[in-house]
């Protein structure tokens, strides 16, 4: 082909690399001149979608510099495979957020260890740990208080909890009278003591990092029941059976109110619990909140066993108005939700309170029940009645869920204050 008659294709790079001065006198001596104009003529003309390609042309220099030095192009390699290996392992992590926040105080280290090294940029270096030079600084300007239980530092995140509430949390937690008791019970007293104001999750998760154990309870199946609307509109009766070491096996009744989660009434034989004994307690029941003058309707949920069916049904019939009482056995084809409130009941007796002791006589047994019905009564807090005690809903109280509301709100207020003044830690970076 004749060399007048050809027209050179030059790579779409060459240009840009002219206009960027990168090319050698030798290479720009074999570029005819006409080009060279050309390329000058528009070597500052806008093109459309620019900014797709400047982030690789604004770092041309820096580019050949690194091929051009032998240890820099192989450095560069080498971290690119290892920056390449890491992004595959972490794209992998489902949740790679959180491994990136646990694993911060390494990363930043290794970051700073290849900007020092290499000269380059932050937020290149940054890019090969596949994370922001926001993140980056951010990380970095962390201050870790030795005193904190999260290692944060008071004054830079003053909304946490102070040392002085972390401490009585864990006072609160560790103290053997509080052994066993659910996390919500334990909340509601913080609150009603003023030991601590805060939200409910934000004292589960303290309470959970100062070694908080949960009461094993059994593996019972979620069954659908029944919710009151206003206190002795449903009660609620079973039988549980006890054992003692010396009395033999006990059966135990609690009459239950829906509402308040109340035990309005117990009783244990060691004989058979039969209909004349489940009647003489609710008869005593009644008496005992004078139900026998009550306006409105009384449902009495029960299973189909025998104890509540004769001399108890006989009972219930001879209520006419007012009050009409009712008695319902559960899981029926005509009333097929649970008695899953009495069932609840013995869970609670039999894991969070006795905690899997037995008891030797059946005097200290019955001892045993005056002090769990005192407290489920009047210590422990159901979560859905928002801090009140079982009998103080019996005795009028209504749940409201913002009843603590102000005092939180004043205790973030205060709290903000403290931290933000707190000197007693060696910070620690």
């Amino acid at each position: 082909m004749n060399q007048d008659s050809y027209k050179r294709n030059y790579h779409p790079l060459i240009p840009l690399f002219y206009s960027k001065g990168i090319l050698s006198k030798q290479q720009v001596d074999k570029i005819p001149k006409r080009t060279l104009q050309h390329w000058n003529k528009n070597k500052n003309q806008q093109y459309d979608f620019d900014s797709w390609v400047k982030p690789f042309s604004n770092h041309l220099e820096d580019i050949q510099k690194t091929y051009e030095r032998v240890h820099l192009k192989k450095m560069m390699q080498f971290m690119v495979k290892v920056s390449d290996g890491y992004q595959s392992v972490l794209n992998e992590i489902t949740d790679n957020k959180k491994v990136l926040k646990e694993n911060a105080k390494p990363i930043v280290r290794s970051i700073d260890s290849i900007v020092s090294l290499s000269k380059m940029k932050v937020k290149r270096a940054c890019k090969f740990y596949g994370v922001s030079s926001d993140w980056y600084y951010r990380e970095k300007r962390k201050i870790n208080c030795s005193l904190n239980l999260f290692n944060t530092c008071f004054k830079q995140h003053p909304n946490q909890l102070t040392f002085d509430e972390t401490i009585a949390i864990e006072r609160i937690v560790k103290d053997p009278k509080h052994s066993g008791k659910t996390k919500v019970t334990l909340y509601y007293y913080a609150l009603r003591n003023d030991l601590v104001s805060c939200g409910k999750s934000t004292f589960n998760k303290y309470a959970k990092a100062l070694g908080y154990k949960k009461p094993k309870k059994p593996k019972i199946p979620r069954r659908e029941g029944v919710k009151a609307t206003r206190i002795f509109e449903w009660l609620h009766v079973d039988i549980t059976l006890v054992p003692t070491l010396e009395g033999g096996m006990q059966k135990v009744a609690f009459v239950k109110d829906n509402y308040s989660k109340a035990i309005l009434h117990w009783s244990s034989v060691s004989e058979k619990a039969n209909s004349k004994f489940i009647t003489k307690l609710f008869q005593e029941t009644f008496e005992k909140f004078d139900l026998n003058n009550v306006k409105k309707h009384i449902n009495i949920l029960t299973d189909g066993g025998s104890e509540n069916k004769g001399a108890f049904t006989t009972w219930v019939n001879h209520f006419n108005a007012p009050p009409t009482v009712n008695k319902i056995t559960a899981r029926t084809v005509d009333f097929p939700l649970s008695n899953s409130m009495a069932e609840s009941t013995h869970s609670i007796y039999k894991t969070e309170f006795l905690k899997g002791q037995i008891s030797r006589t059946v005097k200290s047994h019955l001892e045993s029940l005056v002090r769990f019905v005192e407290y489920y009564n009047h210590v422990r807090h159901p979560s859905d009645l928002y801090g009140l005690t079982t009998m103080e809903v019996i005795n009028g109280k209504t749940p409201d869920k913002d009843y603590f509301k102000n005092q939180i709100a004043e205790a973030k207020i205060k709290r903000v204050t403290t931290n933000r003044v707190f000197n007693e830690c060696a910070f620690v970076r």
